[in-house]
């Protein structure tokens, strides 16, 4: 075939397909302008969704460091002058119970990762309040994956601990030390899980100690693992 017949059929042929276009573009316009307002309402809902989670995370995490604030306040014996601007409190207890209050209010209130931190924080202090049955309905609903996720299998296992659990506390540091996260180590899982054992099982506690100490030579982990092998009668 000619290469000006070819060329002739190409453009013949780009000619009806544009024109096909216009006719559809033309036949669907308020479909097409109903397509394009739903994707630009789309892109606006997005933004405004990011902005508001933006502005959300940013007023919780100021409430979180007020609560914190709270939370580290100093313990002072009862009689003690108030001083202006300073928070205190009379018993770990009691610090605790204040602390909770502005945690779980933030807990309730945002689902960014400070309200999750703060529901983290709200089981923990229920922990120290002796209230176990809280502590383990709030750390269990930040347990899971992640570094959040290990911080609250290692409060629960304490919790646990607490309240005469042995067996559940050992079967969250055995769960930790196999899923490993930057917040919550194998050997800081493991160290726990050898105090656990020390006192029934004092022989699987030794192997386990001489096993960190193995695997983490010239190191703070080795040394706490020493001190505490070296405890063991």
């Amino acid at each position: 075939m000619r290469s000006d017949v070819r060329h002739q059929l190409k453009r013949d042929k780009f000619a009806e397909t544009t024109t096909e276009t216009m006719h559809w573009a033309v036949e669907h316009r308020s479909r097409l302008i109903l397509y394009g307002s739903l994707a630009l309402a789309i892109i606006v809902l997005a933004i405004t969704f990011f902005a508001v989670r933006r502005s959300q995370e940013q007023a919780a995490s100021i409430a979180l460091a007020s609560a914190f604030e709270t939370y580290g306040a100093p313990i002072v014996p009862a009689g003690t002058p108030p001083q202006p601007g300073v928070t205190m409190f009379n018993s770990s207890k009691e610090r605790s119970a204040a602390a909770n209050a502005e945690f779980r209010k933030i807990a309730d209130k945002y689902s960014t990762q400070s309200g999750k931190l703060a529901r983290y924080m709200e089981g923990v202090t229920y922990g120290e309040m002796g209230d176990y049955a809280n502590a383990e309905k709030e750390l269990k609903s930040v347990a899971g994956s992640g570094d959040l996720g290990n911080l609250g299998k290692f409060a629960l296992a304490s919790v646990y601990r607490q309240s005469n659990r042995e067996n559940d506390a050992i079967n969250e540091y055995q769960d930790i030390a196999a899923h490993p996260t930057r917040s919550v180590g194998k050997s800081m899982a493991d160290l726990e899980l050898a105090s656990v054992y020390s006192s029934k099982q004092p022989e699987k506690a030794k192997i386990l100690l001489q096993q960190i100490a193995k695997d983490n030579p010239n190191t703070v982990v080795a040394q706490l693992a020493n001190e505490k092998l070296s405890a063991i009668k």
